[in-house]
């Protein structure tokens, strides 16, 4: 009777620590994850569970070149003194290293954090291209509740560059009060509510008047949100079975995920995304070949991957300190590593994918202050000429 009360606690407390998603926490300054969010595998029953795709995709393995070599060496030691949870590179569908530090293993589904944003990017670009949406859509058009507030006049456009001119709140880009998370935590937030009520959809205040749509880069997690609400209503679909049917089966998931959202299946669209790293893997292939094939979704990931709003001078980011620009929800023009374009999450959270070649690199930890570091190897991975990526 003991061990069976003592499992529940148990289970009870991994349970919440998967539904908690409170301003997100740091130490001593730097922004960091515990395990018990980074690696929790089960949510509220509510939450959608992701399937593996009908046609998974094949990930590659070979011996490593020279040059390769090198930078894995680099790797290695990079995730054996830094608290790296998981890490990984490719050259295309080729895996040439992966590494776990306990208690994270390959079983493990991560938390993306903010990666959760590029994946609602390419949800919207398969509406996008599927006719359901233009970019000029107004927010207020596709969703009732928000028109005749200044979130309902950005476009799916604005809001894919975080630019819908609306208010910011808290540090970690989150919108929400400590009471509306703990509606999250109970289950009885709704994430339309939330963003369609004033204090969230109003405009921003600039120096001399209120920032209008497309005005400003400013990182929060209302732009996103907006978008999976957006999409359903123009897809007639919820958000996370569009999710399934046009980014998990396409990029050929071969385990199930776990994807957050409300009880009216409103998804968690700027942050709620885990999935194996093998499935994060593909992901990030999908996207990368998805950038080099012709047509509509192809142009669409190519500008995605590209600077289309500017995220101002160094000395005035709040977000993306050491990044130039922001595509459609992917920080671009990294300072450390050019030509290269990134998905990123608190607290350490990263894709990276070389513009110029199919070099990627995969990242989750509980810590980011060594991030200068990930994006220098990423440099360096990136500049290995193709030819000695070859068997």
């Amino acid at each position: 009777m003991t061990r069976l009360i003592k499992s529940s606690i148990i289970y009870a407390l991994v349970l919440a620590c998967a539904a908690t998603h409170a301003e997100s926490p740091s130490e001593n300054g730097v922004a960091a994850i515990p395990d018990s969010w980074l690696l929790a595998s089960k949510g509220p029953s509510w939450w959608y569970t992701s399937k593996p795709s009908p046609s998974p995709v094949q990930l590659q393995e070979r011996t490593p070149s020279g040059a390769e070599q090198v930078v894995i060496d680099k790797a290695r030691a990079l995730v054996a003194t830094n608290p790296a949870k998981g890490f990984a590179l490719m050259d295309g569908n080729t895996v040439l290293y992966t590494e776990f530090n306990a208690p994270a293993n390959a079983d493990s589904l991560f938390m993306g954090m903010s990666m959760g944003k590029t994946v609602t990017a390419m949800g919207v670009g398969k509406a996008i291209c599927a006719g359901h949406l233009r970019f000029d859509t107004k927010a207020g058009d596709a969703v009732p509740e928000l028109d005749g507030t200044a979130l309902g006049k950005a476009t799916v456009r604005e809001l894919l560059r975080m630019s819908s001119g609306t208010a910011t709140f808290n540090a970690d880009a989150s919108v929400w009060t400590p009471e509306q998370n703990d509606a999250w935590n109970r289950g009885t937030l709704n994430i339309l509510e939330m963003i369609a009520a004033d204090r969230v959809s109003k405009a921003a205040k600039g120096v001399f008047s209120d920032y209008k749509p497309g005005e400003k880069m400013e990182y929060k997690a209302t732009d996103p949100m907006t978008l999976a609400v957006v999409t359903a209503r123009a897809t007639g679909t919820a958000w996370s079975q569009w999710l399934q049917e046009e980014v998990f089966n396409p990029m050929g998931a071969a385990k199930p995920g776990l994807y957050g959202q409300d009880r009216s299946l409103n998804g968690l669209a700027d942050s709620g995304m885990r999935l194996r790293m093998e499935d994060w893997m593909r992901f990030a292939l999908w996207v990368k070949q998805s950038s080099k094939e012709p047509g509509c979704f192809g142009d669409y990931v190519r500008a995605a991957m590209t600077t289309q709003i500017t995220n101002g001078p160094a000395s005035t980011r709040k977000s993306g300190k050491l990044f130039g620009g922001y595509g459609y929800l992917m920080w671009t023009e990294n300072e450390v590593a050019p030509n290269t374009a990134w998905a990123v999450g608190w607290g350490g959270q990263r894709i990276s994918w070389n513009t110029k070649n199919d070099r990627m690199l995969v990242l989750f930890s509980s810590r980011e202050d060594f991030m200068g570091k990930v994006y220098a190897l990423a440099k360096e991975w990136g500049a290995i000429p193709a030819q000695t990526a070859k068997p």
